[in-house]
């Protein structure tokens, strides 16, 4: 009785977390900015899949890039003259992963991002006047009168909720250990499609810039190297407990243009974290994160500077994990930028947040009979 007393309890502060995670205010809706957080959040960086079994893990990221920045300074809105100038944008991102194992060193995945984006931006519009505006129709009709030209602010807005592009990813472990304290390397291959729509308006009629719509048409290539360590240390109880460190390094290229010939620059991401086991249901999560993305090549995409494309960021990102049950975790984790440095101008976050549930279920198992 005592036993199932505890179960219920731990069921009822799962709930209360699960929905602290992700009933994120609607309200708080990244550039024409980091539109994700560069952050390990796939469980199979500290667990590999076994052979049948399957992983789902919800993700809800929440981004508001409101502050320019100049190189590593930051700057004011239009402090750099562009033909628009962007003010803010708000990104909460939703993403379903799911990895099946199909062999004991073999996995494959797959990410469905949905993204729910508001963004603003000032444009500067030619605008023409008389010194007399009543009386502009007859003079402009005669030739009479002096009339001035000259450029006015006009606040655009988008707001939009769309699919994403999707990755399909595939894990192949190099080495089984014999025991979860020796080292583990996989490799890391995918492709990411062009699901994303290009040709998002406002409700004025207004197409976004490319870089602001959910996708940008073309297909990139991802590959990478994934390094996993398991200690075994001591808990805050006294007792002993696994503890994983994990390294992850991955790079996303095009391998075809996208719209408008529009071609998105090489991202590289490096990912160290761990976590250490403070009680018996809940872990400190830590993680450094670093994120490089290359200027782009533009082609003939309307409103976008390549001179205000590419950046590098540097991250920390505490965090915490509550097991709910063996196969469901809850986690979050905040990420604040210890080192920014953009090309031109461009918005950046001052901090961002990521939470998520995680399920694993054993497949392989059989019903048991009758």
């Amino acid at each position: 009785m005592k036993k199932k007393s505890q179960n219920m309890n731990r069921i009822l502060i799962g709930i209360m977390l699960l929905s602290g995670f992700l009933l994120v205010p609607p309200q708080l809706l990244a550039s024409c900015g980091q539109a994700f957080c560069p952050i390990e959040t796939s469980s199979l960086a500290e667990r590999p899949l076994l052979s049948g079994h399957l992983s789902l893990n919800i993700v809800h990221e929440y981004i508001d890039s409101d502050q320019p920045r100049i190189g590593t300074s930051k700057a004011r809105v239009g402090e750099f003259p562009r033909d628009h100038d962007e003010v803010f944008t708000q990104n909460h991102t939703t993403k379903f992963s799911l990895d099946y194992g199909i062999t004991p060193r073999l996995s494959v995945g797959l990410l469905i991002p949905f993204l729910q984006r508001h963004h603003r931006h000032i444009s500067q519009r030619h605008h023409h006047h008389s010194d007399h505006d009543e009386q502009e129709a007859e003079e402009e009709n005669s030739g009479g009168g002096h009339v001035e030209t000259e450029f006015v602010d006009v606040v655009e807005r988008w707001t939009y909720r769309r699919l994403g592009d999707i990755q399909v990813t595939t894990r192949y472990r190099l080495n089984q250990p014999l025991s979860p304290l020796q080292p583990s390397f996989s490799l890391i291959a995918g492709v990411k499609l062009p699901t994303g729509k290009t040709d998002v308006k406002n409700d004025t009629g207004e197409e976004a810039e490319l870089t602001l719509q959910p996708g940008n048409g073309s297909w990139d290539g991802l590959l990478g190297f994934s390094y996993l360590q398991s200690f075994s240390l001591r808990t805050l109880r006294g007792k002993t407990a696994l503890a994983p460190l994990f390294a992850t390094v991955l790079s996303q290229f095009p391998v075809s243009v996208g719209k408008f010939n529009f071609k998105p620059g090489t991202e590289l991401f490096f990912n160290l974290g761990f976590a250490y086991p403070l009680f018996r249901n809940i872990e400190f999560l830590g993680q450094i994160n670093f994120h490089y993305q290359d200027r782009v090549s533009v082609g003939h995409a309307p409103g976008v500077e390549q001179l205000d494309t590419g950046r590098e960021t540097l991250f920390l990102s505490p965090g915490v994990r509550y097991q709910l049950t063996k196969n469901i975790h809850l986690y979050t984790l905040a990420q604040f930028p210890v080192y920014q440095r953009v090309n031109g101008i461009q918005i950046a976050s001052d901090w961002n947040l990521t939470t998520g549930v995680s399920f694993r279920f054993n497949l392989s198992n059989p019903l048991p009979q009758a």
